[in-house]
């Protein structure tokens, strides 16, 4: 079971969709990869609003530097042509680098712990030009912190995360800062609960929230460009052996951002597969 949570729990990084091994497909959570161990994911991320629809795949990677200290990497690559707002929660066009630092690991009892990871990543623009407004910006790299922390048993999970992007200054132009963060429940039915060598499921409530500030443009503030969102949704996570599949759906249960600018985003959706090669140190967590 511990190696299966690893799997489902391996990255959480700037922007939580891509890290979608860590079982829930759209919210921060806490594990990270055990030494030596490698992590390797890709999947499909959508955002379909009035103003169009974008798409994004790519492939994310993970190594276990010690038992509590994971470096990631992802490379995406989006389609599509919707006029959306910035998103750290959803993957987009960006490049990232960073780590994953778990700094607590408190076992309370058999199979039940208290964990909390914080993360720091270089977000990076990436080949493709983005669409809609953000599309006419000049671009820059940015830096991307999160922090986690929850208690996860074999029955139950429960998860909280924040995080913040600050992105650089370009020819006067500079996309939003981005304050996200979420909340995620698990439940993994005991009739569900099977052995190494069949399926295993568990099932999440997550809602997330972002707000971005205003969009500087020619160094300018553009008005109304600020957004405020929040979103709620099922997702289930599906293990066998070292494979994990996972999806999920959400809708907003709050929205607040021009219509004339980014027009109403309706829905976001996920799905993704996760794969781990383990390592004979799997039992330093």
């Amino acid at each position: 079971m511990k190696s299966h949570l690893i799997l489902a729990c391996a990255l959480a990084l700037p922007c939580a969709a891509w890290a979608s091994d860590h079982g829930p497909v759209f919210s921060y959570a806490t594990p990270v990869n055990s030494q030596g161990e490698v992590s390797f994911d890709t999947g499909l991320f959508g955002r379909g609003g009035s103003a169009g629809t974008q798409l994004s795949t790519g492939s994310g990677f993970g190594y276990g530097v010690t038992p509590h200290l994971t470096l990631t990497f992802l490379l995406p690559a989006t389609f599509g042509s919707g006029s959306l707002a910035e998103s750290r929660m959803m993957a987009g066009g960006e490049w990232s680098a960073g780590a994953s630092w778990r700094f607590l690991h408190s076992v309370t009892s058999v199979g039940k712990r208290i964990e909390s990871t914080a993360s720091l990543g270089i977000v990076a623009p990436g080949p493709q030009q983005d669409s809609g407004v953000l599309g006419s910006l000049h671009r820059a790299p940015g830096v991307a912190g999160t922090l986690a922390t929850g208690l996860a048993s074999r029955s139950q999970y429960l998860w909280a995360g924040a995080g913040y992007t600050r992105f650089a200054e370009a020819s006067n132009d500079r996309r939003p800062d981005t304050l996200s963060w979420s909340g995620v429940y698990g439940y993994r039915p005991t009739k569900l609960r099977r052995g190494y060598d069949q399926w295993d499921y568990r099932g999440f409530a997550e809602l997330t929230g972002e707000h971005t500030r205003n969009i500087r443009t020619a160094g300018a503030i553009l008005p109304n460009s600020a957004t405020t969102s929040i979103w709620l949704g099922p997702s289930v996570l599906a293990i066998f052996k070292n494979i994990a599949i996972s999806g999920g759906a959400q809708a907003p249960i709050f929205r607040d951002a021009s219509g004339s600018i980014y027009g109403r985003e309706h829905v976001r959706f996920a799905i993704n597969f996760s794969y781990l090669k383990y390592s004979s140190h799997a039992g330093a967590h």
